[in-house]
């Protein structure tokens, strides 16, 4: 009775190790996010302003460049940091989010979630200089 509860257990246990890495697996796929699924982002009316307000105008990222070479007050300026269909190899989306610098862009405070899942939808989209009603 005692080799049966315990094969029983090696069992279970096995089984839950096995969905805990099927688990596992599947999240680390999250870069592969499908965005042609998604409504279309568009720039005038829903990036433009975030990258105004948070690094151009009130930020680091004006006219007056400051110690960064990038500018983030219009599209062509923003477009030197974006690299179309690819977030994760933006320099502004890298930024934002954190990875590959020394602080959290924008210091003065990050980017709400919503923003920056914003941006990079926008940017997988293809960063396309859209206007919308």
């Amino acid at each position: 009775m005692m080799k049966g509860k315990k094969k029983l257990r090696i069992s279970f246990v096995f089984l839950i190790s096995a969905m805990v890495l099927a688990l596992v697996q599947v999240r680390c796929k999250h870069d592969g996010l499908d965005v042609s699924t998604l409504d279309k982002v568009c720039y005038q009316r829903d990036i433009e302003p975030i990258f105004r307000n948070s690094c151009g105008i009130t930020g680091c990222h004006g006219q007056q460049r400051g110690e960064s070479e990038y500018v983030f007050t219009d599209y062509s300026s923003i477009m030197k940091a974006i690299t179309p269909g690819n977030a994760s190899k933006s320099k502004a989306y890298q930024a934002i989010t954190g990875k590959g610098f020394a602080q959290l862009m924008p210091p003065a405070g990050a980017l709400t979630q919503s923003e920056r899942v914003l941006i990079r939808v926008w940017i997988d989209q293809g960063a396309v200089q859209t206007t919308c009603n």
